[in-house]
């Protein structure tokens, strides 16, 4: 089984998507200068905050990152971008000398791309609205698959809040479909 570097985070990256990371710990540091030297990617995990100093406080499903981008901020810090590649369940976590996680990992199959149903073409619609609201988020990605369930349903679980039992169960699954009917309910509920 493959043996990643993995960095918790309170929010996820899902295949397709990207983000924007601000990388100042010196265990995060040595993660990227090992990963960029390696040509590898690092695994992006949810952190569960309620057992923060536990190395084993993580969600059991992931996403292997790859490094798009970086660049030194004002502040000194390292700002990097990363674009979501594949999903990954944690079999084993343990943590190197300086507390870095790393994590024995087996890949599942990403999700199949799919056409969005006329009933839900809802969920879509307000996506565009927050990418309207929120242009450094949109401004992410050179073209977004709007008519796409399966990029559409992943957008959404970066961006919305949930407790991390649902998160791992929706991101979990062979498919977009639960996740799709998760964020009918959700949204239209707002």
């Amino acid at each position: 089984m493959p043996c990643i570097k993995l960095f918790p985070l309170s929010s996820m990256v899902l295949p397709e998507g990207k983000m924007n990371l601000r990388i100042f710990e010196p265990r995060y540091k040595r993660m990227i200068s090992d990963c960029c030297r390696a040509g590898e990617g690092f695994g992006v995990c949810v952190i569960n905050e309620s057992s923060a100093s536990s190395p084993k406080n993580i969600s059991q499903v992931g996403t292997l990152a790859q490094i798009v981008d970086f660049e030194q901020l004002a502040d000194g810090f390292l700002g990097i971008t990363i674009v979501g590649t594949r999903r990954f369940r944690v079999k084993r976590v343990w943590s190197e000398f300086d507390g870095l996680r790393c994590g024995e990992v087996e890949y599942l199959e990403n999700w199949q791309s799919q056409q969005l149903s006329q009933d839900n073409t809802y969920i879509s619609e307000q996506l565009q609205r927050v990418y309207q609201r929120f242009p450094e988020i949109k401004n992410l990605y050179s073209h977004c698959l709007f008519d796409d369930a399966t990029w559409v349903s992943q957008r959404w679980l970066e961006l919305l809040p949930m407790e991390q039992d649902q998160f791992e169960h929706l991101i979990s699954q062979t498919d977009c479909e639960e996740a799709v009917k998760f964020l009918c309910q959700a949204i239209e509920a707002q």
